[in-house]
């Protein structure tokens, strides 16, 4: 299959996802999120990410704030992943603490990488308003379905779907919706830039549906602290690995 044939599926797949996701749209905002990251790949199949990302809203005119992310991974068997992630927001409204644990299924055939990771997330957010400091918390399933095709030896793409269920004491509902294609490019060895666009509808308004449009640009460092120890060629990769950290 050649490169074009290729991005025309991945064109095709994230429009497919948008038309089956989104009901009728009232209010957008375009947003930007620059952030960089660093991940130590560690022995016995261990692995530490350190992330930092801002973020530019209403139309990428207002600072929202920083977002610090630590995630550790786990490859216990050739096909799965375990993950554990940390995020630490401090934006325009207050404090959030974010608790994310999930799972990854993956494969790979030929150029194409599958992963398929159900997760849960904790959130504790901690709004400051002008009088008083109000404590809400929210539980999410996660499932995300990523796809990945090596275009070749420096450019990777990928596509991914995600919707957020959010886990009540009288029902579950979907709350919104994540749908990213992206683009990853090792421009020195262990660096990679992960330009991605994502397309984000909110249903978590009554009176409105809030569309989300994000350009996202992260810059990509890996090392091996432990070389030593760490001989074996590391076979991970069959996923995107910016987007785990989730977003």
């Amino acid at each position: 299959m050649n490169t074009n044939r290729m991005l025309y599926l991945i064109l095709f797949f994230v429009l497919s996802i948008l038309s089956f996701s989104t009901p009728a749209q009232n209010r957008t905002d375009f947003q930007a999120w620059p952030g960089a990251s660093i991940k130590l790949d560690l022995p016995k199949k261990w692995a530490f990410t350190a992330q930092y990302r801002t973020r530019l809203i209403d139309n990428a005119t207002s600072y929202k704030g920083s977002y610090v992310f630590g995630t550790v991974e786990y490859d216990f068997h050739k096909y799965f992943e375990a993950i554990a992630n940390y995020r630490l927001a401090i934006v325009d409204v207050g404090v959030f603490h974010r608790y994310f644990l999930g799972i990854s299924a993956k494969a790979k055939f030929g150029d194409f990488s599958f992963a398929l990771r159900p997760a849960l997330q904790y959130q504790s957010q901690r709004f400051t308003g002008d009088d008083e400091v109000r404590l809400d918390t929210d539980t999410y399933l996660r499932s995300r379905f990523t796809v990945k095709y090596k275009l070749n030896k420096k450019w990777d793409a990928y596509v991914y779907a995600e919707p957020f269920f959010a886990i009540g004491s009288n029902k579950t509902k979907i709350d919104n919706w994540q749908n990213s294609i992206g683009f990853k490019y090792e421009f020195a060895k262990n660096q990679k830039l992960n330009p991605y666009f994502i397309w984000q509808p909110d249903y978590s308004h009554k009176k409105y549906t809030l569309t989300n449009y994000i350009a996202g640009l992260d810059i990509e460092f890996s090392t091996k602290p432990f070389r030593k120890l760490n001989s074996k060629k590391n076979k991970k990769g069959s996923h995107p690995s910016s987007q785990w950290p989730p977003n």
